[in-house]
Formats: structure tokens, C-alpha cells, sequence
């Protein structure tokens, strides 16, 4: 369950602040404290950071944040991978991205609300920071402003060729773009890649790459039985990365 964050968005947040003082600085063993917003901090901003925030952790399935809900918090991702998504008229699902281990997510806002859901794929830790708070600190401070914004640019730009992928690919050219970004990924964020670990559903995956859940299965079916990749639970061995690449498009 969502540890609960008012109390570090109120007065109560004075008390925990204060509590905070006689305590070491998570931060400085934290495994993402080197991705997005907080690479370009030294220990005096980090704490400024640290101290308008709040962490909590998410259970499997359990909602962030949805769209159309008023602004809260913007949330960096400490473990665990977040499902950002949104509704189409129809009622499907379409993710648009999994959001790793140093990602912020919950950053897009439309009107004053929410853009898109977010829901946690596994068991999630995040660095949940005041949205007013986080703006005003990103504000006074160049470098990290610049940090915040690549970022949000990185991640659109990689959702868009995300969907132009998806748009030209067959279903196992799909799936096979899906493994070879998905590993890709893992590695910049210093992430097991043999075997690679596939939290997510096969639903997940099919709604991210606009497909039926029985076509993903045999996708995955028949890059196994040409020998490609291997696959047992949540775990994928990848044995011919170099076909797999040929397939993805990449």
C-alpha cells in the first residue's frame, strides 16, 4: 500500500524534516541517484530535493496516478517498472511506456490534471515530490531544469518511434522490437539483461504493442521455436541477438 504523503506536503512535513536531520542522507546509496533529475546534484541540493519529497512504495497493480485526476505529486522511480498509459474511445488500453528504475513519470499534466495513468507493473519504491515544490526547486536551478527537460524529451521522442514502429512492423517483428529496446534499456539502466527479466504481462505487452494477447503468444512461440530466444516464467535468454535485431528493425 501507498505510504501516505500528506503529512510531507503539510505542516506534518516540518516534524519529518526535522526527523530527517538526524538521519543520513538516503540518497547517497540510492541506486538512481546518478538518472534524470538528480544526476547533476551535489549532497547540499540532493538534500533540498530529498527533503520536499516523500518516499513510498506501491503494491503490484496499484495506481500512481490517473488520468483526468487533479495534479499531485511527480514521482521518480527508485525500483520497480511503471506502466504509463491511456484510454482510447473504445475502452482499450494502449501503454505507451514502461518507465525504469531513474525515470520520473506523472510529469505531463493537461488543465491541471493528469494526462495519462500510470500503474505499477511490479512492486514499486518511488521519491514522490510536492509538485509546486519540484517546480520552484527546478526552477531556481539551471542544470537541473536542462536534466528535466532532456529527459521529457528523450522519453517523447522514444514513445514516438515507439508508434511508428508498431505502425510497420508484423506481430513478430513486434514483439522482437519489444525484446531488443527492452534489453537495450536494461543496460543503460545498469539492469540484468541474461536472463532478461519480463515483470510484465503478456496483456501488458500486447496492449503496448496493439496487439491481440493470443498473437504476443505465438510471437513469442515462434521466436522460440527458430531457435532465437528461449523463455520460462518471467525470464527471457536471448541466444541469437543478432537475428533478433534483424527482425526488430533496429
Amino acid at each position: 500500500m501507498a505510504i501516505a504523503c500528506k503529512a510531507a506536503f503539510t505542516g506534518k512535513g516540518k516534524a519529518i524534516a526535522a526527523g530527517r536531520e538526524a538521519r543520513p542522507l538516503p540518497c547517497l546509496h540510492c541506486p538512481v541517484k546518478a538518472f534524470n533529475v538528480c544526476k547533476p546534484l551535489e549532497y547540499d541540493r540532493q538534500k533540498e530535493l530529498f527533503e520536499i519529497g516523500v518516499q513510498q512504495t506501491w503494491r503490484q497493480r496499484q495506481s500512481l496516478f490517473r488520468a483526468g485526476d487533479p495534479l499531485g505529486a511527480v514521482f521518480k522511480i527508485i525500483s520497480g517498472i511503471v506502466a504509463v498509459s491511456e484510454r482510447l474511445a473504445d475502452g482499450r488500453r494502449q501503454i505507451l511506456d514502461f518507465f525504469l528504475p531513474g525515470e520520473v513519470c506523472g510529469f505531463l499534466q493537461t488543465d491541471g490534471k493528469y494526462s495519462f495513468d500510470g500503474e505499477a507493473i511490479t512492486d514499486v519504491k518511488t521519491c514522490s515530490f510536492d509538485r509546486r515544490r519540484f517546480d520552484s526547486f527546478a526552477a531556481s536551478h539551471h542544470d537541473v531544469a536542462e536534466a528535466v527537460k532532456t529527459a521529457l524529451e528523450e522519453k517523447l521522442q522514444q514513445v514516438s518511434h515507439h508508434m511508428a514502429a508498431v505502425g510497420q512492423l508484423t506481430s513478430t517483428e513486434r514483439v522482437a522490437h519489444f525484446l531488443c529496446k527492452l534489453s537495450i534499456t536494461y543496460s543503460e539502466h545498469e539492469m540484468q539483461t541474461r536472463p532478461l527479466l519480463l515483470p510484465m504481462k503478456r496483456t501488458d505487452i500486447a496492449d503496448y504493442l496493439g496487439l491481440r494477447l493470443e498473437t504476443v503468444s505465438r510471437a513469442f512461440s515462434k521466436l522460440k521455436s527458430r531457435g532465437i530466444l528461449e523463455f520460462e516464467d518471467d525470464e527471457i535468454v536471448i541466444h541469437d541477438p543478432t537475428r533478433l535485431a534483424h527482425l526488430s528493425g533496429l
